[in-house]
């Protein structure tokens, strides 16, 4: 128990670091994901092939490649295409559309869910196609894709560990120099491991949140 606390009292001031770094790099990934996915989303249900097309291959590229390699190829091609770009914002960057891609797929299949009779009584009230998904199909939508929303940004907080990779210094990182300094990587990983834990129940407590606020007006 001596050793355990000896270990926490050294290992924690840089896991609390590293969580900072993590909690922002989610955060911001999330933003981005549920703009773009919400855009790509809309696009995959349009009725312009092309425009549809785009969507659909967004959606491949991200889904269908490793993040690891994601991260690899915008971390040293940004760069060789003139842009200099913090490894921060560059993990932020690809971790938000990596998710985003994900987060389309999901809003596609809750607005299958929803009858098409909805779709043509609001086209018969003169609404257009763009207000008819913001006013009537999108917060119906919601209500249905909240718990795959949770474990999908859930999942963006387990990703966020791969940006150590190319030196983002989040939980993972600062939780193998803390091994560095005790030699005790057991006692610190368990301590990164509450930490996750303690994130991700976050965003399980904001969601069951919004599920409750949508029961409540739905009522």
């Amino acid at each position: 128990m001596n050793e355990f606390m000896h270990v926490a009292e050294i290992a924690l001031p840089l896991l609390l670091q590293g969580l900072g770094t993590t909690a922002a790099i989610s955060v911001l990934s999330i933003l981005i994901a549920m703009v773009l996915g919400s855009a790509v989303g809309y696009m995959c249900l349009s009725k312009n092939k092309a425009v549809e097309l785009i969507a659909r291959a967004f959606i491949k590229i991200f889904r269908c490649t490793p993040f690891m390699v994601q991260v690899y190829l915008a971390y040293y091609g940004l760069p060789a295409l003139g842009l200099n770009v913090s490894a921060f914002s560059t993990g932020v960057i690809i971790l938000g559309m990596y998710t985003a891609a994900y987060t389309a797929v999901i809003l596609e299949s809750g607005v299958s869910a929803i009858p098409k009779g909805q779709f043509e009584a609001s086209y018969a009230m003169g609404m257009s196609r763009f207000k008819t998904m913001v006013r009537i199909i999108f917060p119906q939508t919601l209500k249905i894709i909240v718990p795959s929303l949770t474990g999908q940004f859930v999942q963006t907080v387990k990703d966020s560990s791969i940006l150590s990779i190319i030196t983002v210094a989040e939980m993972t990182m600062m939780t193998k120099e803390a091994i560095g300094i005790t030699f005790s990587p057991l006692i610190v990983y368990i301590c990164a491991g509450v930490l996750y834990w303690a994130l991700n129940l976050v965003i399980e407590f904001a969601s069951r949140c919004i599920e409750k606020h949508n029961n409540r007006v739905a009522i």
